[in-house]
C-alpha cells in the first residue's frame, strides 16, 4: 500500500512539473506514456522473443518493412514501396535511406537491406532456435535451413540487391505474408552490433538497439524486491523522429504485479490499460476513453480421449441441443457465437468474417440431435452418461449458458456433467494435461489471421488439447496460406471452419469482448489485441 502511495505521488509530482514548465506542445507532443506490465521481458531479441512483455517492447523499438495502422490497414516502415510478381512469389522492396539505429550509448548506423537479410538468416538459423521461425516458412529454403539440411544460408530466399533494396522469394504465395512483415520475428537485425553483444542481444538496456520509434534508455529489474525501480525507460528516437514523427518523448514500463494494473489505472499512475470483461466493472466515471475488441471465441472443447467423445455423431448430437437464441436472451449483454472466428479478425484491411459468412454453427434442433445419437448409441457406454467433467474459470456468462445447455443434455439423453469452476493456473495445469472430459476455453490467436484461431485443430498444431484430428482440415488449413489471393484463402479457412464445427470438436457461445481504456488526457493510443501490442507512436498528451 505504502508503494502504491508512493508511485501516486510521484506520478502526481510528475505532473506538477511538467504544468509548471509547460513540457506539452499544443499539438499533444512531448508527453511521457506510462503503462505497466505484468513481468520482466525474457527478451528484446525479435528472433527469439515470445512472451507478451517482451513482444510490447519490441513494437516499440523496432520498424519492420511494414506497419499496421490502427485500422488494420498496412502502410510502409522501412521499405518505402514494394511491388509483387504476378505469381506471388517475389517481393521487391524499395528501402528508406532515412532510418537509423541507435542505442543508450551512441550506436550510430543506416538501417540497410542487410540487416534484413540477417534478421532473416537468423530466425532460420538452427541455432537461434527461433519459436515463431515456423511461420515464415513460405520463405525459399527456409524450412531447409531451419531443420539444417540446408547449411548455405546464401540459398534463403531473402536477398540485398543494393544498400537499399530487398528482394524476397517464397517457396508459394501467402497472403499473409506483407502482414507477417510486420511481426516482431520479421525485425532487421544488424550484424556488427549483434556479433558485439557478445551474447547479450536483447538482454539489457547496453545490448538492446533501435532502429524503431523509441531507444531503450534504462532496463533494471531485481527479481527479489519489489520495488518503483522494476521499469523500463524508451526515450524518442531523435533521427527517426525526423522520418516519422513521434509524440511521445518517452515511454515508461513499470514491472507490476497484474493485480495492481487497475489500482494504477484509476488513480493516474499509469495512462491506458487493457482490461477482460470481468476487470471492466472495477473502472467507473466518464474520464477515460475505450476501445473495444471482440477478438476471443469461448466455447465447449471435448476431449477426444474420453469414450463417449471418440463418437463424432454423439458429440454433433450435444451439439444439435444449444439453442442460440435462448442462450442470447438469458445473457443479453454478450454477443452469441455462430462461428469459431471472431469478428475482430481481418484479411489484410477486410473482415474475415465478410468474406466467410456469419452463421457456421447448426441450428437447434431436438430431432436432428436424436438422429446423430441413434447412429452411435449402440457404440456408446453408458455408465459414462453421467459424471462428466466441465472444468472452467470463473465465467459467470459461460456458467449460465452451460446450465441451460446441460438441461437439453440431461432431458434428451440423461447426460449429466459436474461444472468445476478452478483457478487460472489450476484450469490451465488441467487442460495442458488433458485431465478434463469438456473444457469452456477461451479461444484467441496471437495474430490477426483465421489460422491463429484454427490452428489448435490440426495436426500437431499448437494449443491442441482436445487430441482432434482431421486430415482434412489440416490440409485446408495449409492450403488457405497459400492460397493466391484473399478470397481463395477465405474461401478455404471456411471450409475448414466449417468441418471443425461439424465435427462438434468445439461448439462456440460466445465472442468475449476485451476493453483498452485511455486516460482522458491522452489520446491516440492503438492497442492490438492479437499479440497485446500497443502503438504510442501517435500518442498524445493535453
Amino acid at each position: 500500500m505504502k508503494r502504491h502511495f508512493r508511485r501516486i505521488l510521484a506520478a502526481a509530482l510528475c505532473c506538477f512539473i511538467i504544468s509548471m514548465t509547460g513540457c506539452f506542445e499544443k499539438d499533444g507532443s512531448d508527453g511521457v506514456i506510462k503503462y505497466d506490465i505484468a513481468y520482466n521481458p525474457g527478451s528484446l531479441d525479435p528472433q527469439t522473443a515470445e512472451d507478451d512483455a517482451s513482444t510490447l517492447i519490441i513494437a516499440s523499438l523496432y520498424t519492420g518493412l511494414l506497419r499496421v495502422q490502427p485500422d488494420g490497414s498496412l502502410s510502409s516502415g522501412v521499405a518505402e514501396d514494394y511491388i509483387v510478381s504476378d505469381d506471388g512469389l517475389t517481393y521487391s522492396f524499395k528501402l528508406s535511406s532515412n532510418y537509423y539505429w541507435t542505442d543508450v550509448n551512441g550506436f550510430d548506423a543506416v538501417c540497410t537491406a542487410q540487416d534484413f537479410v540477417f534478421g532473416f538468416q537468423r530466425l532460420f538459423d538452427p541455432g537461434t532456435r527461433a519459436p515463431r521461425a515456423s511461420e515464415y516458412f513460405c520463405i525459399k529454403n527456409s524450412r531447409g535451413i531451419n531443420s539444417g539440411a540446408i547449411t548455405d544460408m546464401s540459398k534463403l530466399g531473402v536477398a540485398a540487391t543494393g544498400d537499399f533494396e530487398l528482394t524476397i522469394t517464397l517457396e508459394y504465395p501467402d497472403p499473409r505474408f506483407p502482414t507477417l512483415l510486420t511481426e516482431a520475428p520479421a525485425m532487421p537485425c544488424n550484424e556488427e552490433y549483434f556479433t558485439a553483444s557478445q551474447g547479450r542481444y536483447g538482454l539489457s538496456g547496453n545490448t538492446t538497439p533501435s532502429n524503431g520509434a523509441f531507444y531503450l534508455r534504462s532496463w533494471d529489474y531485481d527479481p527479489y524486491t519489489i520495488t518503483d525501480n522494476n521499469h523500463l525507460i524508451l526515450r524518442r528516437h531523435a533521427k527517426n523522429n525526423e522520418v516519422n514523427k513521434v509524440y511521445p518523448s518517452g515511454l515508461n514500463f513499470f514491472i507490476e504485479g497484474d493485480e495492481d494494473f487497475v489500482d494504477d489505472f484509476v488513480s493516474n499512475v499509469i495512462s491506458c490499460i487493457a482490461v477482460t470483461e470481468d476487470q471492466r466493472g472495477l473502472i467507473k466515471g466518464d474520464k477515460y476513453t475505450v476501445q473495444e475488441y471482440d477478438a476471443i471465441t469461448v466455447g465447449l472443447l471435448f476431449n477426444k480421449d474420453y469414450g463417449l467423445f471418440r463418437a463424432a455423431g454423439f458429440r454433433q448430437a450435444l451439439a444439435s441441443l444449444v439453442d442460440r437464441e435462448k442462450l442470447s436472451r438469458t445473457v443479453a449483454d454478450h454477443s452469441v457465437a455462430y462461428a469459431i472466428v471472431p469478428g475482430e479478425v481481418t484479411l489484410l484491411d477486410e473482415s474475415y468474417r465478410d468474406y466467410a459468412g456469419e452463421k457456421l454453427t447448426p441450428e437447434y434442433s431436438a430431432e436432428k440431435s436424436q438422429q446423430y445419437y441413434s447412429r452411435v448409441a449402440d457404440f456408446l457406454d453408458r455408465d459414462l452418461l453421467s459424471g462428466a467433467r466441465i472444468i472452467m474459470k470463473q465465467d459467470d456468462a459461460a456458467a449460465s449458458m452451460i446450465s441451460l445447455i446441460m438441461q437439453e443434455w440431461q432431458r434428451e439423453f440423461g447426460f449429466y456433467c459436474v461444472v468445476e469452476t478452478l483457478s487460472e493456473s489450476d484450469y490451465n495445469a488441467r487442460l495442458s494435461s488433458g485431465d478434463f472430459e469438456i473444457a469452456v476455453q477461451d479461444l484467441s490467436g496471437s495474430t490477426n489471421s483465421p489460422a491463429a484461431y484454427l490452428q489448435c485443430f490440426t495436426r500437431d498444431g499448437t494449443g491442441n488439447y482436445s487430441g482432434y484430428s482431421n486430415s482434412n482440415v489440416t490440409q485446408l488449413v495449409n492450403s488457405a496460406q497459400r492460397a493466391a489471393d484473399l478470397q481463395s484463402s477465405a474461401d478455404l479457412y471456411k471450409q475448414a471452419e466449417q468441418a471443425v464445427i461439424d465435427d462438434a470438436i468445439f461448439i462456440p457461445l460466445y465472442y468475449k469482448n476485451e476493453y483498452f481504456y485511455i486516460n482522458k488526457d491522452f489520446a491516440d493510443i492503438s492497442y492490438n489485441p492479437f499479440n497485446k501490442t500497443v502503438d504510442f507512436t501517435q500518442a498524445k498528451a493535453y
